[in-house]
Formats: C-alpha cells, sequence, structure tokens
C-alpha cells in the first residue's frame, strides 16, 4: 500500500463512520486514483462503494478499473443502472473489457444493457478475442489519417477532436485500403511545415495481430521503447492500439502467474491473499498432496538400498548435500529457460533445444559440477578421511548436477511442446524429482566403488 494511503486508511475509517461525507469527499478528490484503490482493498465492500460513490465518475471508473479480487462483483452491483452507467462509460474499451473479465456474466449483462449500442458492440468484440489475446488488450480509440493527409490539416483536426493525452501522442498513417503505412509523432507534426503530407514523415512501426497473445506485444514495446503499438487484422487495417500502461499489466500478471505456479502455491487467477484461509489451504493441499506422494519414492529407494546403508552407514551423512545441491541446480536451470522461452530467447525446436543444451551442459559440467564435487568430495574426505566413500560422493555430485540440470532444461520445453505452460513444472516438482534420481544415483555408485 502507498505510504500516504496506508496513513490516511485511519481517518478515512473515521470519517465513514460518523457519516461525515462531505470532508471524505473533500480528502478523496485530494488523492491519486491508485491511492484510492489501496483505500479500498483495506475495506469492506459496503465501505468502499460509499467511497466510490463520493467520486466524479471519471475518478471512480479509474479506480474501479484497476480493482481485483472476489469483492468487485459486490462493489459493482451496489450500484444503481444510472451510476453505474456513468463510470462504466468513463472507462477504456480495454479497461471496460478487464473489468467484465472479473465479474459473473449476469452482471456483465447487465451492464451491457446499459451501454448505448455501438460501445455494446465494440465491447462485444473486444470479448470475442481469446482471453490474454491482444484483441482483448487492445483501445480501438486511435488516430489513423490517410498518408496525404498534410500537416495543417492534421493540425485542424487534431484542435477539433476530444481525444485523451495519450491517444494524440501518436498519429498513424494509413493507405486509401484502411491499411498500416505508419506512424507519426506529435512532435514531428508540430515541427514540420504545413504542406507536408503526413506519410512524409510516417516511420515504420512494428504491430501485432488481434489473435497474438498479450505477451507478444510486451515484449515488442520493451525492445523498441513504444508507447503503444498498432492492432491489426489479417489485411494489416488498424484495430486498435495497445498502450504501456497496459502493457506494465501484462508484464506484472504475467510475472505473478509464472511465481504462484512455479511455486506450486495457487491458482493465477486468485487473487491469493484476499481469499478467506479455508480456500487458501485448498489452493495448496492438492500440490502438497501429491508431492507427498512423489517423496515416497525417495523412501522406497532408501528401503531398496538399505543393505547398502548397512554396510556403510556413513553414507547417510552425505544425502542432504547431494539433493539439496542437484535439486537447487535444477530449479535454478528451469527458472531461466521458463524465462528464455517467455521471451522467445529458446525456441522449442528440437534442434535448436539440442544445440543449446549442448553448450548448456559443457558450462555445468566445469563451472558446476567439478567445483561442487570438489566441495562435497572434500567434506566427505574430511569426515571419513576414505578415500572411496570420498570418490562415491564426488562421483555422485558431478553426475547428480548434471542430470539434475538436463531434467531442469527439458521439463519446461517439453511442457512447451505439448501446450502445457512451463511454468507449472514447478520448482517443488523439480526438487522431487531430482532427489529421487539423486538417491538411485549415490547408492548405486557406492555400491559399485564400495564393492557392497
Amino acid at each position: 500500500m502507498f505510504r500516504a494511503a496506508h496513513a490516511l486508511l485511519p481517518e478515512i475509517r473515521d470519517l465513514l463512520k460518523g457519516r461525515e461525507f462531505r470532508a471524505l469527499k473533500a480528502l478523496l478528490l485530494e488523492l491519486h486514483p491508485a491511492e484510492i484503490e489501496d483505500i479500498i482493498s483495506e475495506l469492506k465492500p459496503s465501505e468502499a462503494v460509499l467511497l466510490l460513490k463520493l467520486l466524479p465518475p471519471e475518478k471512480a471508473a479509474e479506480v474501479l478499473s484497476n480493482l481485483s479480487g472476489h469483492h468487485v462483483d459486490r462493489i459493482v452491483s451496489a450500484f444503481s443502472d444510472r451510476q453505474l452507467l456513468e463510470i462504466i462509460e468513463e472507462m477504456d474499451d480495454d479497461d471496460r473489457v478487464a473489468l467484465f473479465e472479473e465479474l459473473p456474466p449476469e452482471l456483465v449483462r447487465r451492464i451491457l444493457s446499459l451501454l448505448p449500442e455501438e460501445e455494446r458492440e465494440v465491447a462485444l468484440t473486444l470479448l470475442n478475442y481469446p482471453e490474454d489475446s491482444c484483441g482483448r488488450l487492445m483501445n480501438t480509440e486511435f488516430i489513423a489519417l490517410n498518408r496525404s493527409t498534410t500537416v495543417r490539416e492534421t493540425l485542424q483536426f487534431l484542435r477539433r477532436s476530444d481525444y485523451s493525452e495519450e491517444v494524440l501522442l501518436t498519429i498513424y498513417a494509413i493507405d486509401n485500403a484502411q491499411r498500416l503505412r505508419g506512424q507519426v509523432k506529435l512532435t514531428d507534426i508540430i515541427k514540420a511545415s504545413d504542406d507536408v503530407p503526413i506519410g512524409r514523415l510516417a516511420e515504420k512501426v512494428p504491430f501485432v495481430s488481434a489473435y497474438d497473445p498479450a505477451w507478444k506485444a510486451a515484449k515488442i514495446m520493451a525492445d523498441y521503447d513504444l508507447l503503444s503499438i498498432p492492432v491489426v487484422d489479417n489485411a494489416n487495417r488498424m484495430l486498435g492500439v495497445i498502450t504501456i500502461d497496459d502493457v506494465v499489466d501484462v508484464i506484472y500478471e504475467e510475472s505473478a502467474e509464472d511465481f504462484l505456479k512455479f511455486a506450486a502455491v495457487s491458482d493465477p487467477e486468485d487473487n491469493y491473499f484476499l481469499l478467506p484461509p479455508l480456500e487458501r489451504i485448498k489452493k495448496r493441499l492438492p500440490w502438497l498432496a501429491g508431492l507427498a506422494l512423489l517423496a515416497n519414492i525417495s523412501s522406497m529407494i532408501i528401503g531398496a538400498y538399505e543393505d547398502v546403508l548397512k554396510e556403510a552407514v556413513i553414507l547417510a551423512a552425505f544425502i542432504p548435500i547431494l539433493n539439496g545441491t542437484a535439486g537447487n541446480t535444477g530449479s535454478q536451470c528451469a527458472s531461466f529457460v521458463i524465462r528464455a522461452l517467455a521471451t522467445g530467447e529458446i525456441s522449442p525446436k528440437i534442434t535448436d533445444v539440442l544445440k543449446v543444451w549442448i553448450r548448456e551442459m559443457a558450462g555445468v559440467l566445469m563451472g558446476l559440477a567439478v567445483p561442487l564435487s570438489a566441495i562435497a568430495g572434500g567434506s566427505a574426505y574430511l569426515r571419513t578421511g576414505d578415500i572411496l566413500i570420498t570418490s562415491a560422493v564426488a562421483l555422485t555430485m558431478v553426475v547428480a548436477v548434471l542430470v539434475a540440470n538436463s531434467i531442469g532444461f527439458f521439463l519446461p520445453i517439453m511442457a512447451k511442446r505439448v501446450g502445457i505452460d512451463p511454468a507449472s513444472i514447478s520448482a517443488p516438482l523439480n526438487a522431487t524429482l531430482n532427489d529421487a534420481l539423486t538417491l538411485t544415483l549415490y547408492f548405486t555408485l557406492s555400491k559399485v566403488i564400495l564393492h557392497l
């Protein structure tokens, strides 16, 4: 929570309790929408509704468009039709659709029935695009002028228009068939001579399809330092634009989603910390129960090599360092690979994968496996003074690190190839599999080296 909002929360609660709405409205008008959003997240739904009703429609729309969690539907449903329409009409198309995604179908139908026909058709069109696509994220409000339009005509058009600041920053040049031909910065238009066609000022600009995943727009905008990116149809005609504020939301949501999946904590669609305790347990229990069952494999392996442990009990002392190091190695590699897949640095094609894996394994052998083997072997020798036990521990560490790194490398790639989110190959699963394999390697090598 913002520090200013946190400091004001007790005062706001007192004003609500005393029903001093005039003083409360004056206080809220001085706050940024992001601060009001944080305050509302700490209040009961009934209190949140009171706060939003005190705000002008445009400010209430900005606050409401960024709210998330299981209270949003209760907040929205508390407004009258007139109040709801005033707020919804102040929202951009993309923010409106994002809000609809948070609401139950019956509430969405109620809001759609309130909208004018043209705006309702736009909302339905955007909702028909796949979830997490550029079409869902785009704003249909943009400026696209024929490339033959002169600077004078463009400036006259802009002076008569009522577009928002972010829309005015970039003007798009199109041809007679409405196809995108480039972008023109407002600053270049201001500096140019009146009779220059904007087509001569236009620069090539990357674009995305409405059906492309939203993360693709985020990556292109980050690579090219863009404030907005055009969204086009199959004929290269402009459908809308995605702006930087929406891309920041995508990056944040993707990062949070991958973190939750990788940690096997929760369904990324839920705001985890807003869930009741029982719901949080339900989100965690299936994964933990599954991993606990998988952990039985390690117990079975230890039981299968009970004769080895009876002959050399000291071997048990080195299980934690071997399992821990292998698990950490696999998790680290999986993290790097998941990020590389997301950014396009690694392609899931087999030929590309094998090239990267060979180069990766060569580096891991010399940079990780050998130094870690020296540490584990040195520890074993200092504790036992036995060169055979030392060899078994050191050799296991080398092989276990290489195997763990391969598992961490290939699991996310295989998930990507079969259409599963690579982040779903979570760190706990990776560690559990590596434990079982490391134990098998350790006891097998020890049995051979120690002639047990």
